[in-house]
């Protein structure tokens, strides 16, 4: 967001906004200073529109948008026909998700240029899809991206844009094009991978995520969807490689490289029990309500040979988690049965034959929405 706004014209010239930079700048941390600042400058007889664009550009790049669309206000108040100054306000509206003030100062201003023209319908989709209308969202985004197929930003939201509808082949095409324009945007190439890996493609989102960790090593999204994009494509021993190198070296690692790390491990046959427990331990701590972390661990005490463990796992699944999870009562059903449980047995496999989502790739459907959430992407 903070690398979208944008200001009128250069601006060395002017007294006020060469004192005004440091001003902002010294005041960041500050909010008495801050309040008064931001005071000075919209209640002043006059201010220049570029040292009113400057500060409320200044402050939103440090995510303080409740001042810098009140200078943006400020700013569209007193010279009407500057788009920038409307453009940068709907922005600053849009970041407070108030997307009817957003939508009103997109509105403020006529006679715009191509660009302009193109940098409205961008902002405008990306309202009306915030508020549920996708139809007209998915018209405007497309008319920008179809304008200035060089501009990153309207490759990258059309493209998230059809990866939050699954419509992967729309959003590969489209994510595709950007990184055409921008081969080293890291935000493309990680969008570009997310399309594959879950449009089917993992083996082109593992090359996908290789390019971009050669230009970012240190980014771990990138990291982190190579590696599901191995577990997704069944090369299990790259998985395992892959998450154990991370988790020994960051501490801080993304929780769900736990999940993934002992996956894979049990996917292997491994007999490393104690450990793939202690990652799932780990997962189950960090990651909220993840079922297929008790799944997992289900299955590890299973090959143990603790059955009783296996089934506690379970039953805290379907009691706490995820009533609806077929595949955990009819695991239950048979451990039950084991168990000698034969009334339990009975009642499970009843509660598995009632239930009827689909199972089809369930894990894999599971693993996006943990890696978007991840993301923040939804």
């Amino acid at each position: 967001m903070k690398g979208i706004f944008i200001i009128a014209a250069a601006f060395a010239g002017l007294a006020f906004a060469q004192k005004a930079a440091p001003d902002i700048d010294r005041a960041i941390g500050d909010p008495v200073r801050m309040r008064q600042l931001v005071y000075e400058l919209t209640t002043q007889p006059h201010a220049e529109l570029d040292a009113l664009l400057h500060a409320g550009v200044k402050l939103a790049e440090h995510e303080i948008y409740p001042e810098a669309a009140q200078i943006f206000t400020r700013a569209a108040r007193d010279y009407p026909s500057s788009f920038e100054a409307h453009y940068n306000l709907a922005l600053a509206e849009f970041a407070l998700q108030k997307f009817f003030e957003a939508r009103a100062a997109l509105d403020g201003v006529t006679q715009l240029s191509r660009q302009q023209q193109l940098a409205r319908e961008y902002l405008l989709g990306k309202i009306l899809d915030s508020t549920g209308n996708a139809a007209e969202a998915e018209r405007n985004l497309v008319a920008a991206f179809n304008g200035a197929p060089q501009q990153e930003n309207y490759a990258l939201d059309l493209g998230l844009f059809y990866l939050r509808r699954e419509n992967y082949p729309r959003a590969v095409s489209t994510l595709q094009a950007g990184v055409k324009q921008h081969p080293e945007s890291i935000f493309l190439g990680l969008g570009l991978g997310l399309a594959q890996v879950f449009g089917d493609h993992p083996s082109h989102a593992v090359a996908t995520c290789k390019r971009v960790l050669a230009i970012d090593p240190a980014f771990a999204p990138a990291r982190l969807l190579m590696t599901v994009a191995y577990y997704i494509n069944g090369e299990n021993e790259n998985c395992v490689r892959e998450s154990e190198s991370t988790l020994q070296t960051n501490a801080a690692a993304i929780p769900y490289l736990y999940y993934l790390h002992a996956a894979a491990l049990l996917k292997l046959s491994s007999k490393d029990y104690g450990r793939m427990l202690q990652d799932l331990n780990s997962a189950i701590r960090q990651i909220p309500a993840c079922s297929f972390c008790y799944l997992a661990a289900s299955k590890v005490h299973q090959e143990k040979g603790d059955e009783a463990a296996a089934i506690t796992d379970l039953e805290t699944l379907v009691s706490r988690i995820d009533p609806q999870f077929s595949q955990a009562w009819y695991r239950l059903a048979t451990l039950y049965q084991h168990a000698g449980r034969a009334d339990d047995a009975s009642i499970a496999l009843a509660r598995f034959r009632a239930i009827k989502a689909a199972q089809t790739d369930r894990e894999t459907v599971y693993l996006r929405k943990l890696f978007l959430s991840a993301l923040g992407a939804k």
